[in-house]
């Protein structure tokens, strides 16, 4: 046998996770992954009982089943805990290898950073009274909204206000629980703010979750993705891969569940995030 057809066989014979990214190629080989998590973040990432847990942990445990059973042994965990100062740095500077935790996926990151399917979203609306029948955000043409000054909602509902000549009445609020108060009280017609927020406070409020219901556009939309950096391709590809999986397999849907609607909170799967479940994606922040 010549050397050439030698030196074929011996490529043909090389495990493919050998061609892997090297971050792929460490973890295989040694079994272990360095993950990041929030401290603080409930429900999506935080720390019980002395351990990370949360709705992306359990998405990224899901991950370590299926990449465990490629690399024929448990891959361990090595958890490194993360705040909004150090998960870029200690990212770039290779202390971690995912953040099990929600990450705003916008344009601008995208350039530096890699995201995997989304696994959340949220967004800007205006929420209201159900009964006064404000479905949509003309319907408060000239009515009072609660606002919370310098937030992201309040910079695009002014700006749709003077834009739409809906001459919004604008009440401040200095924290989410004063915002609401001044909902319960009838100081305001509706709330413009993050919809998740909102789901939460009419879930615990005296009315009733169906007291109250959003104008049906949004504002904004903030997907959130688990944060990988851009140098590991081939880690982004599978972590994404168990992810479709139970996204479009419907296990996505009862570990979100598990997180979102239970006795602490009523946040179920929005209709922009049951699209994502079923097509998965990682497009980035609008506006």
């Amino acid at each position: 046998m010549n050397l050439l057809k030698l030196l074929a066989l011996a490529l043909a014979a090389t495990p493919v996770l050998s061609l892997a990214d090297p971050t792929l190629d460490r973890i295989m080989q040694t079994k272990e992954i360095r993950l990041g998590h929030w401290t603080d973040d409930e429900p999506f990432s935080f720390v019980e009982a002395g351990q990370p847990t949360g709705y992306a942990v359990e998405l990224c445990k899901r991950f370590l089943q299926d990449l465990s059973k490629k690399a024929g042994g448990e891959v361990r965990i090595k958890w490194v805990p993360l705040d909004s100062k150090t998960r870029f740095s200690l990212l770039d500077g290779g202390q971690y290898d995912i953040l099990c935790g929600g990450t705003t996926n916008t344009a601008e990151r995208q350039q530096k950073y890699a995201f995997s399917h989304t696994i959340f979203v949220t967004g800007t609306r205006v929420m209201g009274r159900k009964d006064r029948k404000l479905t949509s955000l003309a319907a408060y043409k000239g009515l009072r909204l609660g606002v919370m000054p310098g937030t992201t909602a309040t910079k695009l509902i002014t700006q749709l206000s003077n834009e739409k000549h809906y001459n919004y009445v604008f009440v401040p609020g200095k924290t989410a629980d004063e915002l609401w108060t001044l909902l319960e009280q009838g100081k305001v017609d509706g709330l413009a703010y993050d919809d998740t927020q909102l789901l939460d406070h009419a879930a615990h409020s005296k009315a009733g979750p169906d007291a109250y219901a959003f104008a049906h556009e949004y504002l904004s939309v903030q997907p959130y993705g688990l944060l990988l950096r851009k140098s590991d391709p081939d880690l982004l590809k599978a972590l994404n891969r168990t992810l479709s999986d139970i996204m479009i397999g419907g296990e996505a849907t009862g570990i979100y569940n598990r997180w979102f609607m239970n006795a602490k909170r009523k946040t179920p799967l929005n209709h922009i995030l049951r699209e994502d479940f079923n097509t998965p994606n990682n497009h980035p922040a609008f506006p």
